[in-house]
């Protein structure tokens, strides 16, 4: 096997001179390496099921879809392509361009762009090929001839030969090792020979090394540069690293399928470790504990790609995959039965996953796909895994249980998942995602999220080259209003972000560009929070200041965003939320330009939302239709109410807000520009509607504020404002309903008192306060803004008591305390 190393000199010399032995080195030792591996461990009943399992993927490819995906050519059309000498004779001037520019030795994006194209159309085509044999569609004298050994080990000697301090995310972890795979599976008959050292074919005996070293390379790639790299086979190579976690570890990897490849009984050993462990909760607070760093979340959401809240993808994608590796594994000495935390993460999931989708659509702004016009509508993401349980892991839950995840998928289904007999909080009322920075709000009626930033959580990634171009403002107080769940996505073709609903930034979107940022942007401040007992009220508060999360010292990879958009930065707000019945009041303070010099107005948006029905103001009394043009909030110094029929009615505070606006625009669409996968997307909006209303700040902005309510009601807002403001300033952020029922209030501090209006409280420390009147009984919601750990305690004092709250621990840290008070 030592010599597979020279094979590829005599048949192609010039590859071999660009001096990437020591890579094809490292390969082949790790090849090695775990083949010994597998044969240290001997056990007599999973040797033979290791039989029947590889018996298997010869019988049912795994990740099949890949190949009907990638490759649409025929087994027939392929194989023609082959040349003798094992080259496809329409790569042969990109394989030139890769040994004249040298590209192997590079170090940058080149080989992910040049390289990994080459080596995965290579590779595919010899899977189609291998997959035309083994569904008897050609012979093997037609099929596995000396060109497709060949071609094996070229193209394999070609992707063993890149730079492993170049990129090789994701073709050589995930497309070219599944392929690899399958060929070897599809070939079993002839691979077993070949290991029984039957096999006379001295290409066929090295395509097979070839096979398993490509293969290997979903256990080794890309390197991580720790001590891992030396030993892949160990639980901690699937924990505290992006790649190795959630979707990156399980659900792109054919870690399976290679482990009985290579019959290791180690490797499969750990993966169903890893598949029953990684079906767990994530905090903040046991972020170091966690089996992963990301993942499902103990607020009920899920982290990808560090802590952004990419509820659908990595954390879906991750469980359902563990799960399926579990079911390949029933009946196997590898049986797995569901622990309690499993079966306790998989209901919160769908508890709190139910939130972030609304009427059949996936809420806005959590993914980087938000801008490609028509994603998202459909059945919730979670109902795949709601399927999956039920079909595979029934008996493992309680009765109750099991009711409760067949009507949760009878109403995802039915695109309406309100789930009406459980508690206030848990389906539907109000919800505070603790681990994300989410406060939501969720009715038959429509939906409220604002969408904070703290030091804690990551922003949303943008990459331009495949996914949203300008997620920049997406966590910085974003305040979404929905009655049918499209109010927005319908409308990104012409969008300014710098306007984004809920935001107080610099305007000018023309003054920035997009850049690829794999953690977004945050606030600088660890302060976001929310306090609610999961009804219809709750109250919310943040210090914002946005910082680059691609620029702390643990991001692997940067991106292009060092030193680009300044006008994005340089934008200071306390920022506060307060939900009582259907009034969303919303309070700023502290509101600082800190780069006046920068050119354009600070301004907070209310909304930038899809004008879809006749806009009317409210003027002496009765509703007229709004004038064309930028229009003022004030008539005659008095704030007016300006409302879209059926759907949401907009006013702003006039004590706190000086200057507003609003009108009604037609804006022409660059969809392309806002995520270039529109440019397959047909029939796009050439033109969209919008209303856009908001609080102008102007350019010299120091310890300014502001104030605007929505009304969310069906019927027109009360003549009277139900509630009153207690105070907004950067101490404290207070509301109070008229009839007393409801007391809110934002402490940014600790040892603060509120003495205002008849509402006497002051806290112990930094918290977040709601205080409700129900039947005759004080009900007080406690949270703590800035997640303490080491916090155990929180006094708040109301009426001249003082009263205890004894915060949650553990995963559970940031999670409000509900209790009722007693005088």
């Amino acid at each position: 096997m030592k010599k597979l190393f020279f094979v590829l000199c005599a048949m192609n010399a010039v590859l071999c001179g660009q001096a990437q032995e020591a890579e094809r080195k490292f390969a082949h030792d790790n090849y090695v390496k775990y083949s010994t591996l597998a044969t240290t461990v001997k056990d007599a009943e999973k040797e033979a099921s290791i039989k029947k399992y590889r018996e298997g993927f010869n019988k049912k490819p795994y990740r099949y879809e890949q190949l009907a995906k990638e490759m649409k050519k025929t087994s027939e059309e392929c194989l023609a392509l082959l040349g003798a000498d094992g080259q496809f004779t329409d790569l042969a001037s990109q394989e030139k361009r890769i040994v004249d520019e040298k590209i192997l030795l590079d170090k940058g994006e080149l080989q992910r762009e040049v390289v990994a194209p080459v080596v995965s159309e290579a590779i595919n085509r010899l899977w189609k090929i291998a997959d035309g044999y083994r569904l008897g569609k050609m012979k093997e004298k037609e099929a596995l001839v000396d060109k497709f050994y060949k071609a094996i080990i070229r193209y394999g000697n070609l992707e063993k030969g890149r730079n492993n301090a170049a990129p090789r995310f994701h073709d050589s972890c995930f497309l070219i090792p599944t392929a690899a795979v399958n060929i070897y599976f599809s070939l079993l008959k002839q691979m077993d020979e070949v290991e029984a050292a039957k096999s006379k074919n001295s290409l066929q005996n090295d395509a097979c090394v070839m096979l398993k070293e490509l293969a290997l390379q979903c256990w080794t790639q890309p390197l991580r540069n720790d001590a891992t790299d030396n030993n892949v086979v160990q639980i901690e190579r699937f924990r505290n690293h992006v790649w190795w976690v959630g979707g990156n570890a399980l659900a792109y990897r054919s870690l399976l399928p290679t482990a009985f490849m290579y019959k290791s009984i180690p490797m499969i050993d750990l993966l169903s470790e890893v598949c029953q462990r990684g079906i767990s909760q994530a905090s903040q607070a046991t972020y170091n504990e966690s089996f992963w760093i990301e993942g499902f979340t103990a607020d009920g959401a899920g982290w990808g790609h560090g802590k952004q809240s990419l509820i659908w993808g990595y954390p879906i994608d991750g469980g359902n995959n563990a799960l399926n590796m579990l079911v390949i594994l029933k009946g196997s000495p590898w049986e797995k039965k569901l622990t309690q935390e499993n079966k306790e993460t998989l209901i919160n999931f769908f508890r709190g996953g139910s939130w972030y989708h609304y009427k059949g659509n996936e809420l806005p702004c959590l993914d980087r796909y938000s801008s490609v016009y028509g994603r998202g509508s459909g059945t919730i993401p979670s109902l795949g895994l709601a399927n999956s349980v039920m079909k595979d892991w029934k008996t493992s839950f309680t009765a109750s249980e099991q009711k409760e995840i067949e009507q949760f998928m009878q109403e995802a289904n039915a695109k309406a998942i309100n789930m009406s007999q459980f508690d206030a909080g848990i389906y539907s009322g109000t919800r505070w995602f603790f681990n994300n920075d989410d406060l939501m709000k969720k009715n038959q009626d429509y939906h409220i999220m604002v969408n904070m930033a703290s030091s804690r959580c990551d922003g949303v990634e943008s990459a331009p080259s495949f996914a949203d171009c300008y997620n920049f403002f997406n966590n910085d107080g974003m305040t979404f209003f929905q009655r049918n769940g499209t109010e927005y996505r319908k409308i990104y073709g012409g969008w300014d972000v710098t306007a984004s609903p809920g935001v107080t930034a610099r305007e000018g979107m023309e003054k920035i560009k997009p850049v690829t940022n794999w953690r977004g942007y945050n606030s600088k401040y660890n302060f976001a929070g929310a306090a609610t007992s999961g009804t219809a009220n709750a109250v919310a508060g943040f210090i914002f200041e946005k910082v680059n999360g691609s620029e702390r010292d643990d991001v692997n990879d940067k991106g292009t965003n060092k030193g680009e958009n300044e006008s994005i930065y340089g934008v200071q707000a306390h920022k506060a939320y307060f939900m009582q019945g259907d009034y969303l009041i919303a309070l700023g303070a502290g509101v600082n330009n800190l780069r006046p010099e920068l050119e354009g107005t600070i301004r907070t948006t209310i909304d930038q939302t899809a004008k879809e029905n006749e806009v009317v103001v409210l003027e002496n009394g009765s509703w007229q239709k709004v004038k064309p043009g930028v229009q003022s909030f004030f008539d005659n110094g008095q704030p007016v109410w300006v409302k879209q029929q059926d759907k949401f009615a907009y006013t702003v505070l006039p004590q706190y807000s000086r200057t507003a606006y609003y009108t009604c625009e037609t804006k022409a669409t660059d969809w392309i520009k806002m995520n270039n996968q529109n440019k397959t997307v047909k029939d796009l909006p050439a033109s969209v509607d919008i209303l856009r209303l908001w609080i102008d700040h102007g350019q010299q902005v120091k310890n300014d504020t502001y104030g605007y309510v929505v009304y969310c009601g069906k019927d027109n807002p009360a003549t009277e404002l139900p509630f009153v403001v207690l105070q907004n300033d950067t101490q404290v952020q207070a509301v109070k309903s008229l009839d007393g029922n409801v007391c809110q209030a934002v402490f940014y501090n600790g040892n603060t008192a509120l003495n205002q209006q008849g509402v006497s409280i002051s806290v112990s420390d930094p918290c977040i306060v709601q205080i409700e009147l129900k039947n005759n009984e004080y009900v007080a919601s406690v949270q703590d803004p800035q997640m303490n750990a080491a916090l155990k305690r929180i006094t708040v004092s109301f009426n001249n008591k003082s009263f205890v709250f004894e915060m949650p621990q553990g995963k559970l840290v940031g999670k409000p305390v509900v209790q009722k008070l007693n005088f």
